[in-house]
């Protein structure tokens, strides 16, 4: 009798051995709607740090951690903004992000990033209104009436165009990429009506000499 229920015993152990070797472990599975991506910024930079004729755009992007955890995880950032003129579309600038436009790399601790809930991190471009056939926008903005069209001291305006910024970013590795809704802002291109005079207008440095 006694080695009946020794008996027993070793088979019951062993079936939970089998059902429990069986048994599937859980598949991970990324959380939804973690983050979100917005332009947060698209200004264009004065004369004193982009003179006529050499304009810049500085463009900045927002990320927000919308989920109601911390969330953490490897990092791995890539996206791009598409930048395309509004009256002529088939003008247009891609600029590709990676982790060198993150102005808060100190948060990257061995690859890792922890975001709380409701913190926001940036990313920072800029664009000299080159194309992606290098050709300078503001070349081909109306300026027709030159000298009528003075908006500072030797320094004349074009008339307002409208740019729009498309943006995909990937910050996490288990995260896709995540889609900022379209955002325009107007641009006024600005040339020198006469070169070298003016506080905007320097003359070109002279010829270098042998």
């Amino acid at each position: 009798m006694k080695r009946v229920g020794v008996m027993l015993m070793c088979l019951i152990v062993s079936l939970g051995l089998s059902l429990s070797c069986n048994e599937a472990l859980p598949v991970y599975l990324s959380p939804e709607n973690v983050l979100t991506i917005r332009m947060s910024e698209m200004e264009q930079l004065d004369d004193r740090h982009a003179p006529p004729e050499n304009q810049v755009v500085h463009l900045e992007v927002a990320a927000e951690n919308i989920f109601d955890e911390p969330f953490l995880d490897s990092v791995h950032i890539a996206g791009s903004m598409r930048i395309w003129w509004k009256r002529k579309p088939g003008r247009f600038r891609t600029i590709y992000l990676s982790e060198k436009n993150f102005t808060q790399r100190d948060l990257i601790h061995n690859g890792r990033m922890l975001l709380l809930p409701g913190q926001r991190i940036t990313f920072e471009a800029y664009w000299n209104l080159k194309s992606d056939d290098s050709l300078y926008l503001p070349s081909e903005m109306d300026f027709s009436r030159l000298r009528q069209r003075s908006c500072y001291i030797n320094v004349a305006c074009s008339d307002p165009e409208t740019f729009v910024v498309e943006t995909a970013l990937k910050i996490y590795d288990r995260l896709g990429y995540v889609t900022a809704p379209a955002a325009e802002f107007t641009f006024i291109g600005r040339v020198c009506i006469i070169c070298g005079y003016g506080p905007s207008c320097p003359p070109p440095p002279p010829p270098r000499r042998c």
